[in-house]
């Protein structure tokens, strides 16, 4: 990359009413995205209000502070990066209300690969971190963005009646779904449907609701409150056994051992560095010494 940048650490917290992160800098940048509830954060001399799917910028050597007006949670992200791109950045809004699908797709992807650590896992995260600076660059300068509105990271089939078929999938994942009944309403024979999608696609139609239903209960155990068995049946499954089998192959673990990795409040080191805290967290998170909605105070 052009610009040399680095995630170093990713964080999912959550807070409750009046629980806050004391004033302080650090010598990175720091990305603060909303996954539900409301936070108010300083940034500077800023104040600001979030709600889930905003994105506030901490630009290096910032002092910040942050208090929870309710129940919140958050992903962070912690990098680096080389000049120009550092100056650019530096020069993007602090807070961003409502991130689109495609940037809300990216970050969550990341977290995904930090709890996933595969191999390589490091190099896209960073990569994918990358795409999101340039998008949201791309949207300062008023660029249109012309993403596929489904939240997978895939490339769009040029074939009309293919993109039909994903996006039926994407609308009645919570459903039950026979490959018969997409092919039937994208107008194509079984067998005949069942060729041109896996010629477009790489895979059968089934092998993609089943990809497609397990992407979708990884995000469910990430960011809501659902447990394993209301899991499998808001997703159309008959069983909560051929669930957890389908998810072991596909994911290479059982669903209580995936979501006992990503329940919890979890920090995760992508990249030891200088800036790589001892401790779990950089600073531990306070209750009660400040008001039970208002920011605490600035360092003196």
């Amino acid at each position: 990359m052009r610009n040399d940048v680095s995630v170093h650490r990713v964080v999912k917290t959550s807070k409750g009413r009046g629980q806050y992160i004391e004033s302080h800098c650090h010598a990175f940048f720091h990305y603060i995205y909303s996954l539900g509830g409301h936070t108010r954060v300083r940034v500077g001399e800023e104040e600001f209000q979030t709600a889930e799917g905003s994105l506030v910028l901490v630009p290096p050597e910032t002092e910040h502070a942050i208090v929870s007006q309710d129940t919140s949670r958050c992903l962070d992200l912690k990098f680096s990066c080389g000049e120009p791109l550092r100056t650019r950045i530096c020069g993007l809004p602090r807070l961003i209300p409502q991130l689109g699908e495609r940037e809300s797709g990216i970050l969550r992807s990341v977290f995904e690969e930090a709890v996933g650590q595969e191999a390589d896992y490091d190099e896209i995260i960073n990569i994918r971190l990358y795409e999101l600076l340039l998008l949201l660059l791309r949207r300062q300068r008023g660029g249109a963005d012309r993403s596929w509105q489904s939240s997978a990271l895939v490339s769009v089939p040029s074939d009309s009646r293919i993109r039909q078929a994903l996006e039926l999938i994407e609308r009645r994942l919570d459903q039950p779904l026979r490959v018969s009944d997409v092919a039937e309403a994208c107008g194509y024979h079984r067998n005949y449907f069942r060729s041109v999608f896996k010629e477009h696609m790489g895979i059968t139609p089934s092998g993609y609701i089943n990809l497609r239903r397990i992407s979708r209960a990884k995000e469910l155990m990430m960011y809501s409150e659902l447990n394993i068995s209301q899991i499998s049946q808001q997703l159309g499954f008959q069983s909560i056994h051929y669930f957890s089998r389908l998810f072991k192959k596909t994911a290479g673990c059982s669903p209580s051992a995936y979501l006992a990795r990503v329940k919890e409040d979890r920090p995760i080191n992508v990249l030891r560095n200088e800036n790589t805290p001892p401790g779990e967290f950089e600073l531990p998170l306070q209750s009660g010494a400040a008001p039970e909605t208002e920011l605490p105070p600035r360092r003196e």
